[in-house]
């Protein structure tokens, strides 16, 4: 069923869709939540928060026609705001305080590097990612690993489309000198 359809039904108080709508996105919003903050009950929470506020307001929500991509959204602003209710937010002196807590582990590196059996590459390319500055991990992650477009993540990031075009092709230049050409292949193909 299209996200649009699905959306429209929950709207209408179908529980059903409600419910197809947290079973197909919950598990992914936990993996995305834990690059913010590594607290998770406060994971756990900013997630149940907002799908009873979808629940409760249902019926005057906007339209979507991508219900993982609202969701993701949602996600990082909910914990955001807990984080600065909480003061756990450390201030930047570089305007990155929204990327100071995204950290990149590999708790899902089954699903990055399926094929890939050698421990040597695994350890390479994760020392390589976490050299990179936070938003570049968080650029590769969201297009690489969410699949997300550009406009989805500048959108997600609050940044415009070139400056996640640039902090994109900046992260695979840095990937490349170190990692060398063969292995930032083998990467972007997985």
């Amino acid at each position: 069923m299209k996200d649009s359809t699905l959306w429209q039904e929950l709207k209408e108080g179908n529980a059903k869709a409600f419910k197809e709508i947290f079973d197909t996105h919950v598990k992914l919003l936990y993996k995305y939540g834990y690059k913010f903050c590594q607290d998770p009950d406060l994971v756990d929470d900013c997630i149940q928060d907002i799908f009873m506020r979808i629940w409760e307001k249902r019926s005057t929500l906007g339209t979507t026609d991508n219900i993982k991509f609202y969701l993701m959204v949602t996600l990082k602003r909910a914990i955001y705001q807990k984080i600065l209710q909480k003061k756990k937010l450390p201030t930047s002196t570089d305007g990155d305080e929204k990327y100071e807590n995204f950290s990149l582990s590999f708790s899902i590196e089954e699903d990055i590097i399926k094929n890939e059996t050698d421990a040597f590459n695994k350890e390479r390319l994760l020392e390589t990612l976490n050299t990179l500055p936070k938003r570049q991990k968080e650029v590769i992650y969201l297009r690489f690993y969410m699949g997300l477009s550009y406009e989805e993540t500048a959108e997600l990031m609050e940044l415009n489309y070139q400056s996640v075009r640039n902090l994109q092709s900046t992260a695979l230049k840095n990937m490349k000198g170190q990692m060398g050409m063969a292995c930032l292949v083998l990467f972007l193909m997985v």
